[in-house]
């Protein structure tokens, strides 16, 4: 009787096992999006130009730090962003420990017939949700910064977060 190589006996035991590695393979790969996604990046606001928009309103609707996360929501206007290269960021932290957190725009509808009396969809995106990891050493009264930067400036508006 012929025995089986290597090879044909890892091929069998993969047939025999796909799905479970399928579901396996995937759930790491969804863990792994996920903690890249949440990840803090470090931003140095000092590289910019620090200019001022009289036009930027902003409120942050909710500022919550707790034992591992950061969640920060709310909204923004101004009339440099959204615009031809301006780009909005969220930080929390000051100097050497400010970092970047990730967010998704909202529709806020209210906030547009607010500012824009001819509203469109366009004018719809200005509220935002964010949620990091919290770094090492943040304090529950750490400072939430919504900075635009057009070119080199650098426009900010900061929020103490009393969660």
């Amino acid at each position: 009787m012929k025995h089986p190589s290597t090879l044909d006996q890892m091929l069998l035991l993969l047939r025999k096992y796909a799905f479970l590695c399928g579901v396996a393979l995937s759930l790491i790969v969804t863990l792994a999006c996920c903690h890249a996604w949440t990840a803090h990046r470090p931003f140095h606001p000092d590289s910019f130009t620090p200019a001022n928009d009289p036009s930027m309103r902003a409120l942050v609707e909710e500022c919550h730090i707790a034992r591992n996360t950061i969640a920060v929501s709310g909204w923004i206007h101004s009339d440099v962003w959204p615009g031809d290269e301006a780009t909005l960021i969220l930080t929390v932290g000051d100097g050497e420990k400010e970092f970047s957190i990730p967010y998704r725009l909202q529709e806020r509808p209210d906030i547009a017939r607010t500012f824009h009396t001819e509203a469109n969809a366009f004018h719809n995106r200005y509220g935002f949700a964010g949620t990091a990891r919290k770094p090492a050493g943040m304090t529950p009264g750490a400072t939430i910064h919504l900075n635009i930067i057009s070119g080199h400036s650098l426009y900010r508006i900061s929020h103490a977060c009393r969660s």
